[in-house]
């Protein structure tokens, strides 16, 4: 495997914020949605992903947004993206509709503050 992103994690009070930088693609993607999942205990209300220093998000990675949002909605947490309008990912999560399961602020306090 090869791990060409990393990941991570604090808690701020009810919410999981893990900062995801470099590259997410077939070859990591399961181990990314893992690590994700395996930081958000039961108790907290959402999971808000920064993807300010993600490079780059093949559909593997665009699968796993997906297969995130879904597990936590069954778990009655959400899932809040950061892409920053400067950000390459941005036309990438729109063409795939990555809004639709997740909602996609483009800086971090308002992901927080929602």
């Amino acid at each position: 495997m090869t791990t060409l992103a990393e990941i991570d994690v604090e808690r701020r009070g009810g919410t999981v914020l893990a900062r995801l930088t470099g590259e997410v693609d077939m070859t990591n993607a399961a181990h990314v949605r893992d690590e994700l999942l395996a930081a958000v205990p039961n108790d907290v209300l959402a999971l808000v992903v920064d993807l300010e220093g993600c490079l780059y998000l093949d559909s593997a990675a665009i699968e796993v947004v997906f297969d995130i949002s879904r597990r936590l909605q069954r778990r009655r947490q959400e899932l809040r993206l950061v892409v920053p309008d400067s950000s390459p990912l941005g036309r990438v999560l729109a063409l795939t509709d990555v809004n639709s399961v997740a909602p996609v602020h483009t800086t971090l306090g308002a992901a927080l503050a929602q």
